[in-house]
């Protein structure tokens, strides 16, 4: 289990880098879903357009709730996640942050 001490510590590592760049990816891919849709809620079309515009700008939230999320994982774990882990994450973030 990560302590809370290396929890705070991969927010702001560069090691977490890798991490933060997976979130962006699977931030762009989930936004793309929700773009396409048969009937998107206008908070789900809002926030894949913003999403796809800027990823960054969604990372520090989504990557604070996968800390939250998988704090009973230990830090090199959630740090070596593997894409499919992080999709999961970040579909399940956004949809909890959206009220799905």
């Amino acid at each position: 289990m990560a302590t809370y001490i290396e929890l705070q510590a991969l927010r702001g590592s560069t090691l977490a880098s890798p991490l933060r760049e997976k979130i962006n990816v699977a931030i762009i891919i989930k936004a793309n879903i929700l773009a396409k849709l048969p009937t998107p809620t206008a908070a789900q079309v809002a926030w894949a357009k913003a999403a796809l515009d800027s990823p960054e700008h969604f990372q520090s939230i989504v990557l604070n709730y996968i800390l939250a999320d998988y704090n009973t994982q230990t830090s090199t774990v959630i740090q070596n996640a593997t894409d499919a882990q992080v999709q999961t994450a970040v579909n399940a973030a956004v949809d909890t942050i959206l009220g799905v």
